[in-house]
């Protein structure tokens, strides 16, 4: 019999991006997320086991070049891991390593106010 490997609930809620009838305020914002970069990171279904994910962050080391991050690089159960920017816009299909990396302050103030 297989070992059930225990994972947090609250950190592996899917999301679902499916209108509802009694919802029709948000049918908009579902419509916007659903045509997003980002539908494939909100609803791609990883779940999070707390063990796992505390050996990655107890053995994690940040790669730097001139102070600038690279990479997160660890190993679970001995196993090597590299994170990077890419492996993240791959794994998520966002697209987008040729977008910006850092905002000014003043374009959060624009868009928040």
């Amino acid at each position: 019999m297989a070992t059930k490997i225990p994972f947090k609930a609250p950190h592996n809620y899917l999301g679902l991006l499916t209108k509802a009838t009694h919802t029709e305020t948000f049918d908009s914002i579902i419509d916007t997320m659903s045509s997003s970069k980002y539908k494939t990171f909100l609803t791609s279904d990883a779940p999070i086991y707390m063990k796992t994910q505390r050996e990655f962050w107890k053995n994690a080391k940040l790669q730097t070049k001139d102070k600038t991050p690279l990479a997160i690089t660890s190993s679970i159960k001995g196993i090597s891991v590299t994170i990077t920017p890419q492996t993240i816009s791959e794994v998520f299909e966002l697209d987008d390593l040729a977008g910006k990396t850092s905002f000014p302050n003043i374009e959060y103030q624009n868009d928040f106010i």
